[in-house]
């Protein structure tokens, strides 16, 4: 990550050394390592392309930190951890995509995850090509 990589007259990675610190200072514990996408200034954007920020940040700060930034996959979300990049990932546009993006990302790792209970009574995409389950009680439910 370099400083030619930023908007003129915007945000450099020593700047967010810096705004990691003074936030850390005043007690907070988790900083969301994103750019916020609210200034109209062209951004070169491409996958894990805010990561390395989170990276920086946790490393130089000692904060713990949240990657966002076209996380596109479980896989990437999975190597982002792994590697010790951020401590949580934190996932949007993709979300809104596949509003079941957590169990794509779960079936692309191979990993078990349980079945929201709401699920159970009505059913969905996802569900209907997994092995069936008991439908949950009517009183687990709310009225």
């Amino acid at each position: 990550m370099s400083s030619t990589d930023y908007a003129e007259g915007g945000n450099v990675p020593e700047d967010f050394v810096t705004y990691g610190r003074w936030v850390k200072e005043r007690g907070v514990d988790l900083i969301d390592a994103s750019s916020g996408g609210i200034a109209p200034v062209k951004v070169q954007s491409y996958p894990n392309y805010q990561v390395p920020a989170a990276d920086l940040i946790r490393r130089e700060v000692g904060i713990r930190t949240g990657a966002v930034g076209l996380i596109e996959s479980g896989r990437q979300a999975e190597e982002i951890l792994q590697n010790d990049r951020a401590d949580i990932v934190l996932v949007g546009r993709e979300m809104l995509k596949d509003p079941f993006w957590a169990r794509t990302a779960a079936d692309e790792l191979r990993a078990a995850i349980e079945v929201p209970l709401q699920y159970t009574r009505y059913g969905s995409a996802w569900q209907r090509s997994q092995p069936p389950l008991p439908a949950a009680p009517m009183d687990a439910t709310v009225s």
